[in-house]
């Protein structure tokens, strides 16, 4: 049979096809015996090349030999990465509390400077309560006396003479 297939595949002649092909019963002038052999001949080779069960199971057995340490490998790994993440989320978990700890002291700080401005003005306040404030009154006469200034002028506001 292989030797048909192959002259099949090679010149395509049917000259050839015909000399590698095995003797037909017909043209064996009634020997039947002799394709009968060819064709035991030929069943009995692909029965010996064909796996065995014993093949079969050495075959499987190392497929699963293989397999074995190929998942032995993969959860060294994972646990691997399993360690590397418990590690990250401690990480995690410290600097999120840092986080929290230094947004409250930046609040506090806020709150802080927020009271020592209210306090500084309210200081400012005090240092002035004995200064009038003038508004109108021109920067350009720095060279004149500013007490006779405002008094002329309260006396001219008020209409009548000012106590010292």
């Amino acid at each position: 049979m292989d030797g048909f297939l192959q002259s099949q595949r090679g010149t395509g002649g049917e000259a050839e096809n015909l000399r590698s092909a095995p003797p037909s019963p017909a043209s064996t002038s009634g020997t039947e015996s002799s394709a009968l052999d060819w064709i035991g001949e030929e069943l009995r080779s692909t029965a010996t090349s064909m796996a065995t069960k014993t093949n079969l199971l050495t075959l499987t057995t190392t497929i699963q030999d293989a397999l074995r340490a190929e998942m032995a490998v993969i959860r060294m790994h994972v646990s691997a990465q399993a360690g590397r993440i418990q590690t990250l989320e401690h990480s995690l978990e410290a600097q999120s509390t840092r986080i929290s700890a230094m947004d409250a002291a930046i609040n506090r700080q806020g709150e802080l400077l927020l009271s020592m401005r209210h306090h500084m003005e309210d200081l400012d306040n005090w240092g002035r309560r004995c200064n009038i404030w003038v508004r109108g009154v021109l920067e350009a006469n720095r060279g004149e006396n500013a007490e006779e200034i405002l008094s002329g002028l309260f006396k001219s506001l008020l209409q009548n003479e000012a106590p010292q």
